[in-house]
């Protein structure tokens, strides 16, 4: 079985194969996550290194607003550079 790319994860996926290895899944990162993570994390300095408003950061917490794909990402690249990352 080969593994699943951008190329071939539409046919994959309809053809009823597994397509789970092209996500990651070992990474789970919510607003809700965060949240619970900012009483040992000091968020405006991850918020910062990611390249993210500090200000748009703490107001989506506040709110409780999902995190966009992009926001996302750049949250867990900036956690992996430093060796962690948030799991379920």
């Amino acid at each position: 079985m080969s593994g699943t790319f951008e190329e071939n994860l539409e046919e994959r996926f309809e053809a009823g194969e597994s397509v789970l290895d092209y996500f990651e899944t070992d990474v789970v990162l919510s607003i809700e996550r965060l949240a619970d993570l900012s009483s040992i994390l000091n968020l405006s300095a991850l918020a910062r290194e990611a390249g993210i408003n500090v200000q748009t950061l703490q107001a989506k917490i506040r709110r409780r607003t999902p995190l966009t794909g992009d926001e996302t990402r750049r949250i867990i690249d900036t956690l992996k550079r430093h060796h962690l990352k948030t799991v379920a």
